[in-house]
């Protein structure tokens, strides 16, 4: 036994060694749990760089289950609790939690970076083991990330479905197993994402064929293995965009709305590719009814018994400072009734989350003058309570347009709300006041622009719902009670429509900006201001977005290389034109790929062919004519617009490079050609036109000898003279 701080190790069942262990990261780890408080992780994070810190301290980690409704009361099993990344939020939460882990240097990570919970207990040593003295019934017994080691916790021929028959045994009549897991099929491995735990892409995909220890399963797999293990019943989550760093998570209660889908860069942990859009495929999936076979990852809540959760739908807006720090949640009753719950996660953020329904109450007289609802809001103990709404939002509608390319229609209905919204916030004169160069800095904005006494930047498509009965404002948790200009807002509404989807990106050619009446100096000092307004949000905290660069090894777009090389394929071809007695055009061509480093080939010839032109690529450079023959063995006699190196070797410096064959013979002609490095061959190219160059002035100076010297003969005086006469 022993103990750090208030945590209680048991090490009765541990085997004597680590048999596991990710190596002298684990030191680094220690020494952060041991040194550093827990509101001092996120900038340790940043300052390190480094994606297993990452991985074991960002808070973000805990998301994935800090939202699930505890009363306080419940005993919880953490099985392969590793540095306690999930932990804490159970310490939280939960009466009692106690942990079950191989690795005796993680357990201690996670007992020093949470030594003040006094309800927290860690069993070291194999789950085999320890299992079998497990007496209590537990509420909860969590399996985050643990699931697709099954085959190494359990020796069995099937070892999946007994984990699950073992764990449920421990479990109390109307308690649950909480799972997250990877989804073997998820889009993002289509998309070019390695398979998480080994590295290598398209591994799940494929069925594993190259590797084993660990699985993880689709959505009908896992049902299987559910039916297998007893009939247990689940409840299906989807976080997004993995279940490792969840901002939203999804159900079959609620899944996501077209466009929703738009945070996609994840992979801190290893180079993918970006093979599509995964944007644009994810709304095609959803309006498949196909998105829960290929979510990123699945959490499930199983039970003996069907037991359906409050919960339905969980949003985290923690990338904050403390005082902005909230979860969004979508709650459902028995009778199907839904609420929306705005909830701080820190208490600092009560005060911020207790003003909206007063701010609902100044915004709804004005903004119902046109015709804008506001969904009613009210204070609850910990937080506050939304009427739930139905609807499309405007950003939907919009999208639904662009995808149909009913531009026009697109832009006419964007600008019918941006008038809406300038009517609204265009009441007053703009003055700067100290409250405003808090939040938006000390920018260089004249006093001449309108603006409204209250304002809600927030205004953006996806926060406008239309619906059958009238049009709602569904988020105004950023309105501030001093003068901001309308035109700011009005930036906000067509920026965050245009940036955060990349399918909207044919849009920007059609310049809302300036048919919204912003000018290019303003977008200087809009775009300023959001960042100034980030940095307010955000305060002292690093989200994650910030970190991509520093930790992440990036992606590689897959199809800008592609468009690259479909470019140049273009510019590596040799086209052939045939001159009927019509000369030559494109009409009358036929194309054949060209390699990088050149082609051979023989080129059919019909009878009526007078002539030949051949275009060997578009770009400047160098060619080395090897063969230039016809079937009968005779050379083909030609003319190029290349310069002519000697040694069938050609430069063409404008690019287009041709030769001509004037006597077409034979029935084929056959060629070869050797691409000559573009520098080697510029460069050739200079050196011989100089030697030529050179030659030729020394042919003129020997010329203008000769005629002088000409001219002082007598016979050339005596010419001259008979001329003149």
């Amino acid at each position: 036994m022993e103990k750090i701080g208030q945590v209680l190790l048991d090490d009765t069942l541990y085997p004597g060694k680590d048999l596991y262990t990710d190596g002298a990261i684990e030191d680094e780890m220690l020494e952060i749990a041991r040194n550093y408080r827990e509101e001092e992780w996120n900038q340790v994070i940043a300052e390190r760089a480094s994606w297993p810190i990452l991985y074991h301290f960002s808070h973000i980690r805990e998301n994935i289950l800090s939202w699930l409704p505890f009363t306080g009361e419940e005993n919880v099993l953490e099985i392969g609790s590793g540095c306690g990344e999930v932990t804490g939020a159970l310490c939280k939460k939960a009466k009692q939690v106690t942990c079950i882990e191989l690795s005796r240097k993680r357990s201690h990570i996670n007992a020093w970076r949470h030594r003040n919970c006094d309800n927290l207990k860690i069993l070291m040593g194999n789950f085999q083991d320890i299992e079998k003295t497990l007496t209590e019934k537990y509420d909860y017994i969590t399996l985050i990330g643990v699931f697709e080691y099954g085959e190494a916790y359990i020796q069995s021929d099937t070892p999946y479905v007994d984990f699950l028959k073992i764990i449920s045994k421990h479990l109390k009549p109307d308690g649950k197993i909480v799972l997250a897991i990877e989804n073997r099929l998820g889009l993002k491995y289509w998309a070019g994402c390695t398979e998480d735990h080994f590295g290598t892409l398209f591994e799940g995909l494929e069925g594993y064929p190259t590797t084993k220890g660990v699985k993880t399963f689709s959505r009908k797999e896992f049902m299987q293995i559910l039916s297998d293990a007893g009939d247990l019943q689940a409840e299906w989550y989807y976080p997004f965009p993995d279940y490792k760093l969840p901002m939203t998570v999804y159900s079959d209660r609620r899944l996501p709305l077209k466009g929703e889908l738009n945070r996609l860069e994840t992979n801190y942990d290893r180079l993918r590719l970006q093979l599509f859009q995964e944007s644009s495929v994810y709304d095609t999936l959803l309006a498949n009814e196909m998105y829960p076979d290929f979510a990123n990852s699945f959490l499930l809540l199983i039970s003996k018994e069907k037991i359906e959760t409050s919960t339905i739908y969980a949003k985290f807006s923690n990338e904050r400072a403390p005082e902005f720090s909230i979860i969004t949640e979508i709650c459902e009753n028995n009778k199907k009734e839904r609420i929306v719950r705005k909830v701080p996660t820190d208490t600092r953020a009560e005060a911020h989350i207790k003003n909206l329904p007063k701010i609902e109450e100044e915004l709804s007289g004005f903004y119902g003058r046109e015709g804008l609802k506001l969904n009613a809001c009210r204070t609850e103990a910990d937080g506050v309570v939304l009427e739930y709404l139905d609807g499309e939002t405007l950003e939907s509608r919009l999208d639904s347009l662009l995808e149909q390319g009913k531009l026009e229609e697109l832009e006419k209905l964007l600008f019918t709300y941006i008038d809406k919204v300038r009517r609204i916030h265009a009441g007053e004169m703009f003055f700067k006041t100290p409250e405003f160069t808090g939040v938006f800095g000390d920018v260089s904005l004249e006093e001449n622009y309108r603006c409204s006494g209250i304002s809600n930047i927030d205004l953006v498509p996806a926060n406008i719902l239309l619906q059958d009965c009238g049009v709602s404002v569904i988020d105004y948790e950023w309105t501030f009670r001093f003068p901001i200009p309308c035109n700011f807002i009005l930036y906000r509404m067509i920026h965050y429509y245009l940036e955060s989807d990349g399918k909207r990106a044919v849009l920007r050619e059609l310049d809302f900006y300036k048919k919204a009446g912003i000018s290019e100096e303003e977008l200087e000092i809009y775009a300023e201001m959001e960042r100034n307004f980030q940095k307010y949000m955000e305060g002292s905290h690093v989200p994650l977005r910030s970190m991509y660069d520093e930790v992440s090894p990036g992606k590689v777009d897959v199809m800008a290389y592609y468009d690259r090389i479909r470019v140049a394929f273009a510019l590596r071809r040799l086209q052939v034109f045939y001159d009927r007695g019509n000369d030559f055009n494109e009409s009358d061509s036929a194309v054949y790929p060209m390699a990088k480093t050149g082609l051979s080939l023989k080129i059919p010839i019909s009878k009526d062919a007078k002539r030949l032109r051949l275009d060997p690529g578009e770009e400047a450079g160098g060619l080395l004519l090897h063969r230039l023959a016809f079937d009968d063995g005779s050379k083909a006699v030609f003319y190029s617009n290349g310069f002519d190196m000697g040694d069938g070797r050609y430069y063409f410096g404008a690019g287009s490079p041709q030769f001509i064959i004037e006597h077409v013979q034979g029935k084929t002609l056959d060629t070869e050609f050797e691409v000559l490095k573009e520098q080697e061959a510029r460069e050739e190219f200079w050196q011989k036109f100089s030697q030529v160059s050179s030659q030729k002035e020394q042919e003129i100076q020997r010329l203008n000898q000769k005629i002088q010297q000409m001219e002082n003969t007598k016979v050339w005086k005596l010419y001259r003279s008979i001329k003149k006469n």
